[in-house]
């Protein structure tokens, strides 16, 4: 039976912790792992600090039964992120991976940022835009309680700003709120960084290689681990019924946000590039073999580290053969539609308005890859989604339309919703169609004597 180790004493654990949240702890290393006659896994851990006099040593002969894991939180998590693991070595080591960086796993709600790498707002001149807060007196209780938790995290702090954008409060699925802070009037005068993020479908396509562990990390709390510019802190500030408060760090809403963001984790994470994509707070590490998928993981949780960014490990997979991510569900031998996706999809109702026309489309663009002939079955659709704002009125869904409608879900159901990796020593087949509404092809392999389809293309 497999057993995990137990490491750090309570009473030495709280002052190593109160080092680590002030961010002087800087690394966990030289790991000895030994089994006994019991499977378990007895580990040196040394909690390396910039004050020596602070290391924490626990070495191998030391540790007793009566050695504890003093936040049971996070070792359950590292726990959990195991337990799927089939073989009990390979468990082993990625555990003890784990607990090495156990510093960059965080489960506190609100992790407040700590990289080196400011964002800066730049804006045309300008007077600085003020608003009036929005009334929401249901939901007032609620503003006054979260903004106290940003205020006691550190992630806000009171404002004598001319800068005022409103905020409201937005429930989420589970009855709890989040904070938006309406930003438009000073994103109107910010000026646009046109770095560009990576193309979705270019990082899903970057995985069919044949890869065959998968390991999936979320960032904790994202954009709140990139600080604000201390210059531009101001210029954040929003109102609320009860005071004006500024970011301390990047909210989300401002323009800049996302290249932010994600220059912040290309730049990170560049030295991993050959095993690692990254599109925002989302980041998968990919490899052929269980000793690759092992010293990946330990590259890129080492850059994560210098960096000081954390990941929040009730969202993270290791070492899965298959994984859902940015919308597909990938695997060493083929991509599908993720299932939850494509049931949402099955329960849009039919489009009264331009608007719903609008979203079912692009519900579905993001998987036509999948369905032969998918422009020319949805020609009737596009014809009125094609239609602008202005002329909205002129918005008609008939018989055309709803014919394709359902031979679209028709497809989600039907087809085989899978496409198959392309095998570099055999050829390509192209195969094309056209009409007087649209153009499309399939792209195929022959594979030991079957047809494998490995994309669709139409328009």
């Amino acid at each position: 039976m497999f057993k995990y180790p137990r490491i750090f004493h309570s009473s030495s654990y709280k002052s190593f912790e109160a080092t680590r949240r002030a961010g002087m702890a800087t690394a966990y290393n030289d790991f000895i792992n030994a089994g006994d006659s019991n499977n378990a896994l007895p580990i040196s851990c040394y909690a390396i600090t910039q004050d020596s006099s602070n290391l924490n040593c626990f070495s191998k002969n030391s540790m007793s039964n009566s050695i504890q894991f003093s936040n049971p939180i996070v070792e359950e998590h590292i726990k959990s992120l195991v337990e799927k693991i089939p073989q009990a070595q390979q468990k082993r080591e990625f555990f003890s991976l784990l607990i090495r960086f156990y510093s960059i796993f965080d489960t506190t709600k609100y992790n407040i940022a700590r990289t080196p790498i400011p964002h800066v707002i730049n804006t045309i001149p300008h007077s600085p835009p003020a608003s009036r807060p929005y009334p929401q007196p249901d939901k007032e209780d609620a503003m006054y309680k979260l903004v106290q938790e940003f205020l006691e995290a550190g992630l806000i702090t009171e404002s004598n700003s001319p800068y005022a954008a409103p905020a409201i409060l937005l429930k989420k699925k589970d009855n709890s709120f989040r904070s938006v802070v309406d930003y438009k009037r000073l994103n109107a005068i910010t000026i646009k960084d046109s770095s560009p993020l990576p193309n979705m479908e270019d990082t899903v396509q970057k995985l069919g290689k044949g890869f065959s562990y998968f390991s999936k990390l979320d960032l904790k709390s994202g954009f709140y681990q990139i600080p604000i510019n201390d210059s531009d802190k101001e210029k954040t500030a929003f109102v609320t019924p009860f005071g004006l408060y500024q970011f301390n760090v990047l909210p989300m809403g401002l323009r800049n946000s996302p290249p932010t963001f994600q220059k912040v984790m290309t730049d990170t994470l560049k030295s991993c590039r050959q095993f690692c994509l990254v599109y925002l707070d989302d980041i998968i590490v990919f490899s052929k073999s269980f000793p690759d998928h092992l010293d990946h993981l330990r590259r890129v949780f080492l850059a994560l580290q210098t960096k000081n960014l954390v990941l929040n490990p009730s969202k993270c997979q290791i070492a899965a053969q298959k994984i859902d991510y940015l919308g597909h569900t990938i695997s060493k031998d083929c991509i599908k539609p993720m299932k939850d996706k494509i049931v949402a999809i099955l329960r849009i109702n039919e489009p009264r308005t331009l608007g719903q026309a609008n979203r079912f489309v692009g519900a579905l663009g993001w998987y036509r890859k999948f369905l032969p002939n998918f422009a020319t079955i949805a020609a009737p659709i596009h014809a009125v989604t094609n239609l602008t704002k202005s002329n909205r009125r002129k918005f008609k869904w008939q018989h055309a339309q709803s014919e394709a409608f359902r031979q679209l879900k028709k497809m989600l159901t039907n087809e085989p919703l899978f496409l198959h990796y392309p095998v570099n020593e055999l050829p390509l087949i192209l195969t094309t169609d056209a009409s007087d509404i649209g153009i499309g092809g399939v792209l195929q392999q022959k594979v030991d004597g079957k047809v494998h389809n490995l994309y669709y293309h139409s328009q």
